[in-house]
């Protein structure tokens, strides 16, 4: 049997991407078994070597997208009993919801994080900025006619112009504005972009680049406080806990027992160091402790943890020098167990945010090395952009925080940064049988009297 699929780079992540409606039949248990088999997982040596995935978090993801106005029989799916609900709150692909003219959306966004080890059970709790440029451009492939009216009142004389893709995350329930750059080729005939003009740290070359903008809620610090202090063992350690997206805690590389010459390792030698592993992992337990939303949000996946330090010079994986003026801080941030090798979006996301906070320990890294405050600059909305550059083990990276001029407490309200994507393949996983896909009084997962 086989699925209809893509392989898809979004960012610095890679990961396959399915249509809800192609996985609709199924019930969720085998939806997860399809999705492991395809990415090669359970692998005990970590390599997924039977399938498409890539050995580490990074590029072991899934997401599961959907366009309520075109997908309506997910409604009905819902009615159908838990075993065969889609994750994510319950009224994703409510199509009253969804057509709201303040508060619609024109996508769902299913994202799970794939084991590698660990068995079949995926994460559905979190979410992934990265891949989230993935969806906008598989969901403009795939639900093209869902957007002809927004394009029919493009300039007729434009030959570029960038959708404005309203993306629900089925976790949260947030929504997220990606806007894809498109290019008219014959008479109102928009396609995705093939102008290469933007390179993110990590990715090598250039392609068209995505802008993402997320909104913050109404306060990033999910205990109430941008400064905490957690007890490991017999030390006290400072940690700033930001919510943009996943929870991530902030921490002193110092205050872990890091100095100056690891903290500019690269990843994988960093991923060596098992008593460090141990003691971010207790640090993550304990944050997690600290407010009932954290309790809720526990998995592998949540929360991050992120080790920073003042700006420093470093030779990045590739081996090119980056000097301290290139960056504001120095971070390395760990996801499921690994020291990521860029920086998962939700962290870049969230280091912008705590960089605005004189409170933060991201702050107090920020000044300790000396940088000058954030560069801004006014956009067309009269509000501030604030932008903070991080260095990270592949380079730099930068994002942006959206700031409301005529707000005198000057918080944040909107994180903005630049991805880029790419479709690498689409075609169909094939997936070996199962006794999830074929057991007494089901079909392949789909409700049927039919006889084996």
């Amino acid at each position: 049997m086989r699925v209809a699929a893509g392989l898809y780079r979004g960012g610095t992540s890679r990961g396959l991407i399915f249509s809800a409606s192609d996985l609709v039949m199924y019930s969720q248990r085998a939806r997860e078994y399809i999705i492991c088999s395809a990415m090669g997982s359970p692998d005990p040596d970590q390599r997924q070597i039977d399938g498409v995935g890539g050995g580490v978090s990074s590029l072991s993801k899934a997401a599961v997208v959907s366009v309520p106005s075109r997908d309506r029989h997910m409604v009905r799916l819902s009615k159908m009993g838990e075993e065969w609900a889609f994750p994510g709150v319950p009224w994703a692909d409510d199509v009253a919801r969804a057509c709201d003219a303040e508060t619609g959306y024109d996508a769902v966004y299913r994202f799970g994080q794939v084991p590698v080890s660990g068995g079949t059970g995926i994460d559905w709790s979190a979410t992934c900025g990265n891949m989230m440029s993935a969806v906008a451009i598989h969901t403009y492939m795939k639900y093209w006619r869902h957007f002809r009216p927004f394009l029919l009142h493009v300039d007729p004389g434009a030959s570029f112009t960038k959708l404005p893709m309203r993306i629900l995350m089925a976790n949260s329930g947030e929504r997220v504005t990606v806007h894809v750059p498109l290019e008219k080729r014959g008479e109102n005939a928009w396609f995705l972009s093939s102008k290469a003009d933007t390179h993110i740290a990590g990715v090598p070359g250039l392609a068209p680049g995505i802008l993402v903008e997320t909104p913050l809620p109404s306060s990033p610090w999910p205990t109430g406080r941008p400064l905490d202090t957690l007890r490991l063992g017999d030390q006290d350690i400072r940690v700033s806990i930001v919510q943009a997206g996943l929870p991530t805690v902030f921490v002193h590389a110092a205050d872990l027992g890091v100095s100056s010459d690891q903290i500019v390792q690269p990843a994988h030698a960093l991923d060596t160091d098992t008593q460090l592993h141990e003691r971010i992992e207790a640090l993550r337990y304990q944050a997690a402790q600290c407010a009932p939303d954290l309790q809720r949000q526990w998995s592998m996946s949540a929360p991050k943890v992120c080790l920073v330090h003042p700006r420093t010079a470093y030779t990045t994986s590739g081996g090119t020098h980056v000097p301290a003026n290139a960056m504001d801080i120095l971070v390395r941030a760990v996801s499921v167990g690994n020291f990521h090798r860029s920086i998962m979006a939700t962290a870049l996301s969230a280091l912008a945010v705590a960089s605005t906070c004189p409170d933060t320990v991201v702050y107090e890294a920020y000044a300790a090395g000396g940088s000058m405050p954030c560069a801004s600059s006014k956009d067309r909305a009269s509000s501030l952009l604030h932008a903070f550059t991080v260095g990270q083990p592949a380079g730099t990276a930068r994002s942006m925080v959206r700031m409301s001029k005529e707000d005198p407490t000057r918080t944040p309200t909107a994180v903005v940064m630049e991805r880029t994507a790419r479709r690498i393949m689409h075609g169909f996983v094939d997936v070996p049988p199962h006794e999830l896909l074929r057991s007494k009084g089901t079909y392949f997962g789909l409700p049927s009297n039919r006889k084996h």
